[in-house]
């Protein structure tokens, strides 16, 4: 006999009227009766309102099926109006109300958020988490049930619907549940899965690359205004030619280093730009980058 059939004898010979099966079971956790949200955002800035945006904009949910748990009245004030969601300033809220929760706070608010969630969250709940620099392991920690917890790093473009999103899923997981949160990042870009101990290498590559790119952008279009380009037209072309390049990587077959080889002539314009960035050795300062902000994530890991 199981354990509710258990108590349900126990009840009824205490003199107490049996109750149904299914409401024993149900009473176990109360909270679970009240998931009245698809999905339900803990931090309502930039990164979770892009994810809510693509997923109205694809029509994947409703905004009454959204819920943001959002600290600032300015914050709340603006996405109800914007979107149509409804807004709560008590984070416990999310995990009351929705069986996804997207969690999408700074990392060092982490401890403050805990312990208004860990005592809600269950094992029927899927968590996103997006912070970055955080392991399952150490959320785990912090907010229990680390079998639900999924880890995710995303990157700014999503914004515009347009990123790409590394996800870590917990082996547990069933594939029903894997496939509602890959259909939530695909709602902002393209999606791939990793496991856990390349989310570092991901977050120096995709999570932080927008930054790199904008710092050359800057630079780029600083040089083409020293050669008398104005400065709308220095920008449009760098920004354009930056994206046409990225366009041409993603439809042709051939790998970067043969588009190079198509566009430098030898002796032309091409290849004498190329041979600045040889002479500096942007090579090694490339893969420098990406060791460094690799090595900053796992240190960011180990608080």
């Amino acid at each position: 006999m199981g354990r509710a059939s258990v108590l349900a004898c126990l009840l009824t010979q205490a003199g107490t009227p049996a109750l149904p099966l299914h409401f024993i079971l149900w009473e176990k956790n109360t909270e679970m009766s009240n998931f009245n949200k698809k999905i339900a955002f803990v931090g309502g800035g930039n990164m979770a309102e892009a994810v809510l945006a693509g997923l109205l904009n694809k029509k994947i949910l409703l905004p009454e099926e959204i819920l943001v748990a959002e600290i600032k009245p300015e914050r709340r004030r603006y996405l109800e109006e914007t979107y149509s969601v409804e807004t709560t300033e008590t984070n416990s809220d999310a995990p009351k109300r929705a069986k996804t929760v997207f969690l999408a706070v700074k990392p060092q608010i982490l401890q403050d958020v805990k312990s208004e969630l860990k005592n809600i969250l269950s094992a029927d709940h899927v968590v996103i988490s997006i912070l970055a620099g955080q392991s399952r392991s150490r959320l785990g920690e912090a907010l229990g049930h680390m079998e639900t917890i999924v880890r995710v790093m995303p990157n700014l473009p999503a914004q515009v619907g347009c990123g790409v999103s590394a996800i870590t899923f917990p082996e547990q997981m069933n594939e029903s549940d894997r496939n509602w949160v890959r259909k939530i990042l695909k709602a902002v870009g393209e999606v791939v899965e990793v496991e856990e101990p390349l989310q570092d290498a991901v977050t120096a590559v995709s999570g932080s690359g927008p930054g790199y790119l904008f710092y050359l952008v800057d630079h780029w279009i600083a040089a083409a205004k020293e050669q008398g380009l104005p400065d709308d037209v220095a920008r449009l072309l760098v920004v354009e030619t930056l994206a046409g390049a990225a366009q041409l990587l993603r439809e042709r077959p051939d790998s970067p280093s043969e588009l190079v080889y198509k566009v430098a002539t030898p002796g032309g314009t091409t290849e004498a730009g190329l041979s600045a960035l040889r002479d500096h050795d942007v090579p090694a300062v490339v893969h420098e980058m990406v060791r460094r902000a690799t090595q900053r994530s796992k240190e960011l890991n180990k608080g």
